[in-house]
């Protein structure tokens, strides 16, 4: 590999989404899906949130993730009654079976308005209209920076559909893969879906330069649990089958293949994320890529953290292969992000020339990375 690479790589977080509506923000989020909530199961959040003052609305993956601690744990003692050992322990203890299923499916219900109240706000508000609108110059940044590189490499950690309408519409299907390919239609209907087949790529995306990676899932991508695989299905197909809504009342044998709430660095781990992180770290271990632009990550995922430090570990001078973006208008808040962005990495200094507050729009072109000398 030369000393000098100018391959880019994007991480995109939720403030690229807010960039083209506040409707995204967590706190919206978190405000609809209380709000939906029947009396029982308000009173039941608030209570394993340790009270309605703890709610938090402005971060509700700290809610949210109680709400999936709880129903993980359920689900994980439920399993192990049902387990040899588990009936052993009922009949030579003289236990009763706590039947724990009805409690699961109830925490469950929870668990799944949350993630369908996400996908629902987000199904239909990622728009080319909206785009040209809000994101002009960053999308025309965006395909320029990838049509004009040998390789390019898109990771969103957002369910929405921006980054994938953004280079459909700029650069075309043919130079992009997303790891599915079409696999006729979803059974019982007919919806077309796609198989998320990475073993598959080189010989239907061979000519493919540009890849696109959903590190947590997106709100096109499901479990197809009748065959053990994940599934991509177009949003218009969602939107005009009322997807979601049909999946809510268990017509269709799929769940909505996203990762959410807590444990995130052990759920990465599972299929089909398991792929993408793996891609991301092998991409940063080797130095794969020589620009990295970050574009409204919070910092607050540590397993992503951990792989940006393996690429942060190769370039001599930061200011020429990174460019971390956000939007922050007051001095103090700028400070307080750059001071918590050199925690997240292991109070690893990053140069203010690396960071850009003005927004997505404001993006700019960095040199490319040169990259220190083995000793």
């Amino acid at each position: 590999m030369s000393n000098v690479s100018k391959i880019p790589l994007f991480l995109f977080g939720n403030g690229l989404s807010m960039a083209l509506s506040e409707e995204f923000s967590l706190k919206k989020i978190t405000n609809k899906f209380v709000v939906g909530l029947d009396g029982d199961e308000k009173k039941f959040l608030e209570e394993l949130c340790g009270g309605v003052d703890n709610l938090n609305f402005d971060d509700f993956e700290v809610n949210f993730s109680l709400i999936d601690e709880a129903y993980s744990s359920l689900v994980k003692y439920q399993r192990f009654i049902e387990s040899n050992a588990g009936k052993i322990l009922l009949e030579k203890f003289r236990l009763p079976n706590p039947n724990l299923n009805q409690h699961e499916a109830i925490i469950k219900s929870i668990y799944d308005k949350y993630i369908f109240e996400i996908l629902k706000l987000i199904q239909g508000n990622v728009t080319l209209y909206g785009i040209e609108a809000c994101l002009k110059e960053f999308s025309t940044f965006l395909a320029n920076q990838l049509s004009n590189s040998p390789r390019g490499y898109v990771f969103t950690l957002n369910f929405d559909l921006l980054a994938e309408t953004i280079l459909l519409q700029n650069i075309g299907t043919n130079q992009i893969t997303d790891f599915c390919a079409s696999a006729y239609k979803l059974k019982g209907s007919s919806i077309s879906k796609f198989d998320f087949d990475p073993a598959m790529n080189d010989d239907r995306h061979g000519d493919a330069k540009i890849e696109l990676h959903h590190l947590h899932g997106s709100l096109s991508l499901f479990y197809d649990y009748t065959r053990n695989k994940a599934i991509k299905i177009k949003s218009e197909d969602i939107f005009q089958n009322d997807l979601y809504l049909k999946i809510q009342e268990d017509a269709f044998p799929l769940h909505p293949a996203i990762i959410t709430g807590g444990g995130k660095s052990s759920k990465i781990t599972e299929y089909p994320f398991e792929f993408y992180h793996r891609s991301l770290k092998n991409y940063c271990t080797y130095v794969k890529f020589g620009k990295l632009f970050i574009v409204g990550y919070s910092f607050r995922d540590e397993h992503i953290n951990e792989l940006i430090k393996r690429w942060l570990k190769n370039p001599e001078d930061y200011t020429k292969g990174l460019l971390i973006v956000d939007y922050k208008t007051e001095i103090n808040e700028q400070e307080a992000f750059k001071d918590f962005v050199s925690k997240a990495l292991k109070n690893r200094k990053i140069p203010d020339n690396c960071f850009e507050f003005n927004g997505a729009n404001s993006i700019r072109d960095v040199e490319g990375t040169i990259l220190k000398r083995k000793k």
